[in-house]
């Protein structure tokens, strides 16, 4: 039986704003008392193929990542899998190879994808080498935390 929620924080703390995914899921697990006690919290770091076993545990999946969509840096944007696909939005999710729409793919055709996939998506400014997030990015940080948690708050009530 699958387990309710999964929140996955993707991101290479050693590329800089990618790093948000963590620091967003760190907040997240630190006031983890104001949300569902059916989350399950994750730090997928740069997982990749690694996420396949974990993802198809869930019904629902809630990943936090730096997501260039062509926005301003620090902004936050809601999609889900089948928005993408329609748009036929082109996204770059962080740094990870595979990318997960890659992985989500594999997971359908095995019949273990979960029921609702979110990604919250953070424009980075600076991906570039290196272990200090961008100054814009710490600027949104306490912006960030706080309308993440309230999303989840929100979609999680539901659920």
């Amino acid at each position: 039986m699958k387990k309710k929620i999964a929140v996955i924080g993707l991101g290479n703390p050693l590329r800089r704003d990618d790093a948000i995914g963590i620091l967003l899921l760190q907040y997240l697990s630190q006031n983890k008392k104001k949300l569902s006690k059916t989350i399950d919290f994750i730090d997928g770091g740069t997982s990749g193929l690694n996420l396949l076993h974990l993802l198809g545990d869930y019904e629902t999946v809630l990943l936090l990542d730096a997501v260039d969509f062509k926005g301003s840096t620090g902004e936050i944007k809601k999609f889900t899998v089948d928005e993408i696909k329609n748009q036929k939005i082109q996204l770059f999710l962080s740094t990870h190879e595979p990318d997960f729409l890659t992985v989500y793919a594999l997971l359908k055709e095995l019949d273990r994808a979960p029921t609702r996939l979110v990604i919250f998506g953070v424009q980075p400014k600076d991906i570039s080498y290196g272990t200090r997030v961008s100054q814009e990015i710490c600027s949104f940080l306490p912006t960030l935390q706080k309308q993440i948690l309230e999303e989840i708050q929100s979609m999680t009530k539901s659920l």
